[in-house]
């Protein structure tokens, strides 16, 4: 349990990870029904994927297919970021790798509608404006 300070009232309030930042079963369980159900992906951001994103373009009704691939998780509201969560990443990655040089590399945060550890490049099909959440 991790306590945080709550702005402007100068208690501490308590924080529970969520469970799939540190059960990697749980995390991939719930990875796995968002690739399946919403269409998480790529499988990998670093190649064309013109079939993913054809298939988002014509989801969203969008024109132009540069905008939907602007339309990531790591822009995505409900894509949790904050040091916090990060650090309850961190707790769940293996000790015998650095867990922050993971974090960084993939860009990882917490999607809070999906309930599992997501990568900043991937997008999903219940994308929302407005993100990430950050400190």
């Amino acid at each position: 349990m991790i306590k945080i300070l709550v702005k402007g009232l100068g208690k501490s309030k308590s924080f529970k990870c969520p469970a799939p930042t540190k059960d990697i079963k749980l995390n991939l369980k719930n990875r796995n029904k968002a690739i399946k159900e919403q269409h998480y992906g790529p499988p990998n951001p670093n190649e064309e994927n013109e079939k993913f994103w054809k298939a988002k373009q014509k989801l969203w009704e969008v024109d132009d297919p540069e905008d939907v691939k602007s339309m990531l998780c790591g822009n995505c509201a409900a894509f949790d970021m904050t040091k916090q969560m990060q650090t309850c990443i961190s707790e769940g990655l293996d000790k015998d790798d650095d867990p922050w040089a993971t974090i960084e590399a993939g860009q990882l945060g917490y999607c809070k509608m999906l309930k599992f550890k997501c990568a900043a490049k991937r997008t999903c099909d219940a994308w929302v404006e407005g993100g990430p959440i950050k400190d």
